[in-house]
Formats: structure tokens, C-alpha cells, sequence
């Protein structure tokens, strides 16, 4: 294929999914979202770092956004299947834009307290673990069937460029109006997807229709299945290492802005730009390049390059070298998420598919909290850099010392047709 029809084909395919309504509807709606879902999540990091100067809160906020997940993402998985995933993801981005306003008003009021922006950051997380699988089970309904790759590519790429733009829009809200500012601005891209999830058309279960009955046999089954497989738990197991260990920088990334390099909220906002960056490249690097039999080297070498990259990142205090290794470890940390998706649904059996994608899921959104937590207690008496840095290092030993049995793993099972 020449370079002209690898790049054309994509835009083609792209043009064809937006001919379809409802999902024009929601992929117009998602773009504002998840720059909101940014703009609260280095909001709340800055706010809770001005209030205490400690590292040990910004890993307590980051295990509130995210460690909800965990625990609830295969409930909210296997709950949209019951009541319809178009309503599970309204009734959660309503109750996650109400949960914001209150942060909001009690931050412009001057009420806010450490104690009290955990406890709403984590009512936030409960909505937006119940929103997140109920979305990613609601688009394939919203695309034919032949167009559903080019779909599900564009909300990569949607998740990318936010990755990008979000903490660049939200660096730039903090120095006009702080964060409150950031907060209100994540208030309305909250209403713009609820207001798209309800033009949305959908056929969903009548309400006195729904029945809970065996909804925790269904998710201990699906557990069981993903732990006999030869693969799949390698494949999460791998990955739940970099979650821990390696992702958390985001959440840490305050304290290395004022702490390690001396900048405000501009270096914060460039720091996590340049991640972003790297991710948006990448992702786009995966999309013309990748392979199919090369997924599981993909694999393996984003994870060791990404934390190698976080490790290079810990041994400086030079402002734009940290820039520039944060861009590899961005675009490395996304070719893992990007491979480790994509050979979970290789591997899966389709009657097990939503459950064993929602517990990937919560692995992958719960870890990072999880490792924050951990990370930023370390640093608390390590300091920052000594405890990115020997997180990165656990990372490079377990990957290289657990690659080989997943190739010999993946060679003795075919992915089923």
C-alpha cells in the first residue's frame, strides 16, 4: 500500500463513522468531556498542593480519582448490560457534574479543605466509574458493524489529544483564575455530554423490566475465566506493574513542577503538555504502523522504555531535559495501554468479552491510584525523585524477568477466531 492510501485510509474511515448520527452525537459531546475530566484532575492536584505542600496529599487525591474503579468498574460493566449503558452514562455525568459544582462553590467561597476535597474528588470517582465502561459499551451500538474499528480508533484519539490539550487548557485557566476557574470550566464540558447522551437515540430495557438477580455470580465467573487463561493474566498482571509504578507521575507531577524544577503553574502545565504529546504522537505512530504479530514485542518494549524514560526523568532537575524525556515516557506509557488493549481482545472468549475488558479496566484506572498513594508516602521521607525512581526500577526487573514465560505463554495457545 502506498503512503498516500496508508494515509487516506483512516480520514475515509472516520468520514464514515461520523455518517452516523448518534455516534456524531456522542463524539461531539466526548471531545469537551474529557478535556473536563483534565481540568478537574489538575485542578484538584494544584489546590490540594497550595492548601498543604505535601506530596503524601497529592497521592492521597490521585488514589481518590481513581482507586473507585477498581472496586466498581466490573459492577458498573456488568450493570449497564441491565439497565442500558446510555442511562448508566447519563445518570453518572449528571451526578459527576453536581459533584463538581460543589467543589466549585465551596472553592470560590474559600471553605475548602483538604479533608473535604478528598471526600468530593472521591464521590466524583464513584460517578465516573460507573460512566467509563458504560460509555465504551455504548458506542458499539452506535456504529454499523464494518465501520466499528474506526469508531472506537477515534475515541484513542480523542483520549490523546486531551492527554495533550487538557492539562495545556487547564495550566492556562489556574494562572487566569486559579482553580476554581478550572473547576467551573470542567462544569460545563459535564453538561455538554449529558445534553449529548440524551439526544442520543437508544433501546434500553424498560425500567420495571430490570432485574439485579445474579449480578455478582456473572462477575466472579468472569474473574475465574480471566484467571485460568494461559495469557490474559500476564498480559494484566504486566500491566498492572506500570500502572503502579510508572503512571502515578501524573499525579505527582505538582510536587516535581515546584519542588524538583522551581515553576509554577506554567512549568506544571508544560510538564504534562509534553506527556501528552508523546502520547498523541504515538498513538498515531501505532495506528499506520503496528502489526499484528509484533503486539506482544510492542508490548514488552513500551513498558521497559516507558519506565526507563521515568527513571532518566527522576536523575534531573534541568527543566526542558525533564521535558523532553516526559514526551517518551508519554507516547511509551500509551503504546502499552494501546498494546495491552488490543491483545486482551485478541485473546478473550466473546462470551466472557465485557467482563474480562471491564476488570482490564479497573486494573488499569485502580493501579495508578493505588501506586500514587504508595509513591507519594515515599516521598514523603525519600523524596520525590528517589521514589519515582525506584518505582521505575521495579518495573524494568519484573518485565525482564516475566517477558520470556508470556512469549512462551502466547505460543502455546491460538487467540480464538
Amino acid at each position: 500500500m502506498s503512503w498516500l492510501a496508508r494515509l487516506a485510509t483512516p480520514f475515509a474511515g472516520a468520514r464514515a463513522a461520523l455518517a452516523s448520527r448518534p455516534y456524531r452525537i456522542y463524539w461531539i459531546g466526548q471531545i469537551p468531556h474529557v478535556q473536563g475530566i483534565w481540568l478537574h484532575r489538575v485542578a484538584a492536584g494544584w489546590l490540594i498542593f497550595d492548601m498543604t505542600g505535601s506530596p503524601a496529599w497529592l497521592g492521597a487525591i490521585g488514589f481518590a480519582m481513581a482507586a473507585p474503579s477498581l472496586i466498581l468498574s466490573p459492577i458498573a460493566g456488568a450493570m449497564c448490560d441491565r439497565i442500558g449503558p446510555r442511562r448508566t452514562s447519563m445518570l453518572a455525568t449528571a451526578g459527576g457534574m453536581c459533584v463538581i459544582a460543589l467543589t466549585t462553590l465551596l472553592t470560590f467561597l474559600h471553605l475548602m479543605t483538604p479533608g473535604l476535597l478528598f471526600a468530593l474528588v472521591s464521590t466524583l470517582a464513584i460517578c465516573i466509574a460507573f460512566e467509563f465502561p458504560a460509555r465504551q459499551s455504548l458506542v458499539p451500538s452506535l456504529l454499523p458493524r464494518d465501520v466499528l474499528t474506526e469508531g472506537m480508533a477515534m475515541n484513542w484519539a480523542v483520549f490523546n489529544v486531551a492527554f495533550f490539550t487538557g492539562p495545556l487548557i487547564a495550566g492556562v485557566l489556574l494562572t487566569i483564575g486559579g482553580p476554581q476557574l478550572g473547576f467551573a470550566t470542567a462544569i460545563c464540558t459535564y453538561l455538554w455530554m449529558t445534553v449529548a447522551l440524551f439526544r442520543i437515540p437508544a433501546d434500553e430495557p424498560h425500567l420495571a423490566n430490570i432485574r439485579f438477580g445474579g449480578l455478582l455470580g456473572d462477575i466472579a465467573e468472569g474473574i475465574a475465566y480471566t484467571r485460568r487463561h494461559p495469557v490474559i493474566p500476564w498480559i494484566i498482571g504486566l500491566q498492572v506493574g506500570a500502572s503502579l509504578l510508572v503512571r502515578p507521575y501524573i499525579d505527582l507531577m505538582p510536587g516535581f513542577a515546584v519542588d524538583v524544577f522551581g515553576r509554577g503553574e506554567q512549568g506544571l502545565a508544560t510538564l504534562l503538555a509534553a506527556s501528552g504529546i508523546g502520547a498523541l504522537v504515538f498513538s498515531i505512530l501505532l495506528t499506520m504502523f503496528s502489526r499484528e504479530r509484533w503486539l506482544v514485542y510492542t508490548f514488552a518494549a513500551g513498558m521497559i522504555g516507558s519506565a526507563t524514560m521515568l527513571l532518566m526523568f527522576t536523575t534531573t532537575d534541568q527543566f526542558w531535559l525533564g521535558v523532553a524525556c516526559l514526551v517518551l515516557v508519554g507516547g511509551l506509557s500509551t503504546t502499552t495501554g494501546i498494546a495491552n488493549a488490543t491483545l486482551i481482545q485478541q485473546y478473550v472468549d466473546t462470551t466472557y468479552r465485557g467482563r474480562v475488558v471491564s476488570l482490564n479496566m479497573a486494573c488499569q484506572v485502580g493501579s495508578p491510584a493505588l501506586g500514587a498513594l504508595i509513591l507519594g508516602w515515599a516521598a514523603e521521607f525519600a523524596g520525590l525523585q528517589i521514589a519515582m525512581g525506584a518505582g521505575a526500577i521495579l518495573v524494568i526487573a519484573a518485565t525482564a524477568l516475566s517477558v520470556r514465560t508470556l512469549f512462551i505463554k502466547r505460543r502455546q495457545i491460538a487467540p480464538p477466531t
